[in-house]
């Protein structure tokens, strides 16, 4: 037997609530009209909606040593980023910037964060990054690399 139709509402309004989805409620009572064979596709579908920015993708990647010096440090992230608050800055183990203050969002495709870097030496460097995710939260993160 299936419970109640009230008792997994509470949460049903909730979810469609923070996902910003318009679901009509009865002018008589304070039941949703739903079929609740729908509350998973919803909740999911509301999730979704939900997730912060992940970088999925870094290069140089993370904890990595390389040989061939690169010339800019590209990160991927899961979706696309805003704008606000973009930061990508890469120090040597002195704590001085060698990236050229360039951080950009790919043209095309904004789950792509970069930022040219000066001629690289030997040593350990750290890449720091902020982003805006599309739920609107800001996500920042570090990680480093070695040169050979």
């Amino acid at each position: 037997m299936l419970p109640h139709r009230n008792s997994f509402l509470k949460p049903l309004v909730l979810l469609a609530w923070l996902a910003g989805n318009c679901i009509p409620v009865s002018a008589h009572a304070r039941t949703l009209d739903i079929d609740p064979f729908a509350l998973p596709a919803l909740s999911s579908l509301a999730v979704g909606h939900l997730a912060h920015a992940i970088l999925v993708k870094a290069n140089p990647e993370k904890e990595s040593s390389v040989t061939d010096i690169p010339k800019e440090v590209l990160l991927t992230f899961n979706e696309g980023v805003g704008t606000e608050y973009l930061a990508l800055a890469v120090s040597d183990s002195t704590g001085q910037r060698v990236d050229q203050h360039d951080a950009h969002l790919d043209f095309t495709d904004h789950s792509h964060l970069r930022a040219s870097l000066t001629l690289l030496k030997t040593g350990r460097y750290t890449v720091r990054y902020r982003v805006l995710s599309a739920d609107g939260h800001v996500v920042s993160g570090k990680y480093f690399f070695y040169i050979q």
